[in-house]
């Protein structure tokens, strides 16, 4: 696997520092003092590395680390996006085990020299293993720690155990299997794997006439897989069975959960179904369980916009709200926004459904609907525990709408979720909740609207001219615009992974008093303008013109409004 030109243009070959990682990340403003003094207490407990502890605490992200590590140590720094399965003969050099105690990934052979990505390993220890084990001299390159794992499990597990061959093999066990000896578990656990190889969200199991379809969503778009025989029926009991529901009732739909291991990581699995013509529709959301999580930055936001979220959320009471439709991001964007903040230094409680981020020293909980804990419930419980900050998962209610609003009013910093399609829509939808306008004035601080769109792949990304419809939409005379012509890595679809498209309103005086006086959308609207807001439209047109994302994709995610 050669690395292209434009991978090694993005590596970062600077001078190595002398001083340690701890003061390093701190003169670079990545972590409060505070941090590191709290993180070096369990190190010394724990006899960990202080980088691996602070990725997994949630203080600092992977490539924060990675960094500065490539800095400390004068080696290059390569991106998670850059970095890709490693060739099989440089890999075969080593196994699964050794690469992951040692945090290394061997990535091709170059001449008498083998190229091989660190994890969160020291190079020095490294160099005179590999070269005795190999003969060959290593060039080390600096990867993020959870990307370099992450290969390394999925190379080495799915070289050993070929997904598809093994999916074909137990359909067709199972399929001759007449009297149900045999258990569905290892066919849901090869699923499972094949749609953590593939990054799917969620995992379709559709009834049609002859047949079950196996969809999975990828990147946001559903893509079917394969297809299963009607005697395979009895995976979906078995599923039902796994999730705790009640595998006898088939006539109403029905919800519950699970938990898995796949490629040694833990998923909460949840479950839903639908009673359809052909029989129940099932399907599977895949939740990570998580501490990792990406800055603002790198998920895609602008800089300006980070440095205003940045003041924001520093504020010591009011109301932050993030909207948009399902699996649009918005509790990634709420987390990593959080994070920003000196979690340590501030009572950070949360009530969540489920918890899919870990934060740092946060107290963290989870509704739970047969004990009567819900988000209403949660609040009311929390405004005795001293909190600074307070995240609730979504608002869904009058009286989780009420309880967040009182809280932010009483000096607490609260920030939630909401399902209204755009920024203007959030005053209405607060007002059927029972919320008057005098205290959404009074306590709103901003409001985030997104979307996810998919990201060109950057493996096949080229270059046209636009067309007349397109130029007409961006608004410019002559410009190129980049696709993806299609590749492996992202299955022909010419996308990899997904960004946000958004627009964000933070509220002045002037929109604060046009919201207590009750002024029509239009108004709102033309001080937003006033006030700097950039709309999601606007974005949208940029991130086509840096060569991000399509007008195709927009037109999918967002619309062309």
């Amino acid at each position: 696997m050669q690395l292209s030109q434009e991978t090694q243009q993005d590596v970062n070959e600077v001078a190595a520092p002398t001083m340690a990682l701890g003061q390093y990340l701190v003169s670079a403003g990545l972590v409060p003092p505070v941090v590191i003094d709290y993180v070096l207490q369990k190190q010394r407990v724990e006899g960990r590395q202080l980088g691996g502890l602070l990725v997994e605490m949630g203080f600092a992200t992977h490539q924060d680390i990675a960094r500065c590590l490539a800095q400390q140590r004068g080696i290059p720094y390569i991106s998670s996006d850059r970095l890709s399965m490693p060739e099989p003969q440089a890999a075969a050099l080593f196994n699964r085990n050794v690469c992951l105690s040692k945090c290394f990934l061997p990535l091709y052979r170059d001449g008498e020299e083998i190229v091989v990505a660190l994890g969160d390993a020291n190079p020095r220890t490294l160099d005179n293993f590999i070269f005795q084990r190999t003969g060959l001299r290593p060039r080390f390159l600096q990867g993020d720690f959870g990307r370099v794992i992450q290969l390394v499990r999925q190379h080495y597990y799915f070289s050993e155990n070929p997904i598809e061959k093994l999916l074909k093999a137990e359909i067709s066990r199972l399929e001759a299997d007449i009297d149900r000896a045999y258990s569905p578990e290892r066919l849901l656990d090869h699923i499972l794997h094949l749609a953590v190889r593939e990054r799917a969200t969620d995992i379709h199991l559709a009834p049609t006439a002859n047949s079950r379809t196996v969809l999975m969503r990828i990147d946001g778009v559903i893509q079917p897989m394969f297809a299963l025989p009607p005697a395979l029926d009895r995976l979906i009991s078995f599923i039902k069975l796994k999730a705790e529901m009640d595998v006898a009732e088939s006539r109403l739909p029905q919800d519950g959960s699970f938990t898995a291991t796949a490629l040694d990581s833990l998923y909460t699995i949840r479950v839903s179904t639908l009673i359809a013509e052909f029989g129940e529709r099932m399907v599977l959301r895949l939740l990570p369980e998580r501490s990792d999580l990406d800055k603002l930055t790198d998920l895609g936001f602008l800089p300006d916009d980070v440095k205003a979220l940045e003041k924001v959320f520093s504020r010591p009471h009011g109301l932050i709200l993030v909207t948009g439709p399902t699996g649009s991001g918005k509790s990634t964007t709420l987390h990593a926004a959080l994070r920003m903040q000196s979690v340590i230094e501030r009572n950070v409680l949360t009530v969540e459904d489920p918890i899919e981020y870990r934060v740092p020293v946060a107290c963290q909980t989870e509704v739970n609907r047969r004990a009567g804990y819900e988000f209403a419930s949660a609040m009311r419980h929390f405004l005795r525990h001293d909190p600074d900050v307070i995240l609730v998962g979504e608002i869904r209610d009058a009286e989780t709408a009420r309880a967040a609003l009182d809280a932010a009013s009483t000096g607490h910093l609260v920030l939630s979720t909401l399902h209204v399609g755009g920024i203007f829509g959030v005053v209405p939808r607060l007002r059927l909740l029972g919320v008057d306008h005098e205290t959404i004035a009074e306590n709103m601080v901003a409001i985030i609207n997104q979307r996810l769109v998919r990201r060109i792949c950057s493996h096949c990304s080229t270059e046209r001219e636009a067309t007349p419809v397109e130029r007409e939409w961006l608004g410019k005379e002559n410009c190129m615009v980049r696709y993806g012509k299609g590749c492996p890595r992202c299955r022909g679809t010419g996308y990899f992974k997904r960004l946000p498209v958004y627009e964000m309103l933070v509220l002045n005086s002037a929109l604060a008093d046009a919201i207590a006086m009750e002024a029509p959308r239009h108004e709102l609207r033309r001080l937003a303008a006033l006030a700097g807001m950039q709309t999601m439209a606007e974005q949208a047109r940029l991130l086509v013109l840096r060569g991000e994302t399509t007008i195709e994709e927009i037109r999918r995610a967002v619309g062309t409004d």
